[in-house]
């Protein structure tokens, strides 16, 4: 049996692999269970009095907001895809990039759905699809590590101002620690030694991706580095869009406090799970919100709000299917 080219079994790998309908609704009816279970601790008649409440001029920002922070991630996509040596003029990856926000709305598996369309939309530009993906996974890279950084010093800034008002927040140390150690996990040795020594198939299997994982983070640490003024960008005004949510439900936390939560929800806002991340944010807004003294409601009614400016989005790039680009 003749063997298949290295790229053609990475473009295969690579495509998208059709989903069982019963993993689809197992994803579907977990982040549903999430949603009704914070919702149901949040006190629904709380929830929706702080919903209906909604300002409604500071959620039309908070949505402002979030496209712009969009586009600078487009660009930032862009600028990395041009450091991978791919054509990547910006304008089209604006517009593949909100095509993806869109195929995120529309189809469940968190940002997964999207990326794959990404990742094709740039090499039909003539783009091998290999470095495509790879394009793809260094934006997503690159924004979340960039995120727990600017997360951590946000926390560190909070601890500092506590201690100055004899106000520490509970759990902070811990909840700071964590963030460190996600932030420096990839600089670090990674035991893939150990795992081969287990001695079975899937656990080398993992040893050996790992290690390409860390062999391809290192080799275009470059890409990397020119983009990370684009990210650290992109995260000021997600945060920023979440800020807004929050005081447009009558949740006034400082801005570095909402930067500092940020984090662990936009990461488990990611999960493939439910639509749109519902569910798994508002599970991260409630739990990390909670540190700094939000009550339930707001950080639910705030994640939602949060959660239906992406939606907002996706709707507003359905029509860019039509263009022929």
């Amino acid at each position: 049996m003749t063997a298949k080219p290295p790229d053609l079994q990475a473009e295969q790998a690579l495509a998208p692999q059709p989903k069982r309908p019963w993993r689809v609704a197992l994803r579907i009816g977990t982040g549903l269970l999430l949603l009704v279970l914070v919702a149901w601790h949040a006190d629904p008649p709380a929830l929706v009095a702080k919903l209906r409440g909604t300002h409604v001029a500071l959620f039309a920002g908070a949505v402002a907001s979030a496209v712009l922070a969009n586009l600078v991630s487009a660009a930032r996509w862009a600028a990395i895809a041009r450091a991978l040596g791919l054509q990547a003029p910006t304008a089209r990856l604006v517009l593949a990039y909100a095509r993806g926000i869109t195929v995120n709305m529309l189809l469940p598996g968190g940002t997964l759905s999207g990326d794959f369309l990404r990742s094709y939309q740039l090499a039909r530009l003539g783009n091998p699809l290999l470095r495509a993906a790879l394009s793809v996974f260094f934006d997503r890279f690159s924004g979340l590590w960039v995120l727990c950084v600017m997360s951590l010093l946000a926390a560190a800034g909070v601890g500092l101002s506590g201690i100055a008002r004899n106000q520490l927040p509970g759990g902070l140390a811990a909840y700071a620690a964590l963030l460190a150690g996600v932030v420096v996990a990839p600089w670090l040795p990674w035991p893939t030694r150990v795992l081969r020594a287990v001695g079975l198939g899937p656990v080398r299997i993992l040893a050996d991706r790992l290690d390409q994982l860390r062999n391809r983070i290192r080799g275009e640490r470059g890409a990397l580095l020119r983009s990370v003024w684009l990210s650290v960008a992109v995260q000021l005004l997600s945060a920023g869009t979440f800020w807004i949510c929050l005081h447009a439900i009558g949740a006034p936390l400082p801005y570095l406090s909402t930067l500092a939560a940020a984090a662990p929800i936009f990461i488990m806002a990611a999960l493939p799970l439910g639509f749109a991340g519902f569910g798994t944010r508002e599970l991260g807004a409630v739990l990390v919100l909670g540190l700094l003294g939000v009550p339930a409601d707001q950080a639910t009614a705030a994640s939602l709000l949060y959660g239906l400016a992406a939606v907002m989005q996706g709707l507003l790039g359905a029509p860019l299917f039509l263009l022929r680009t």
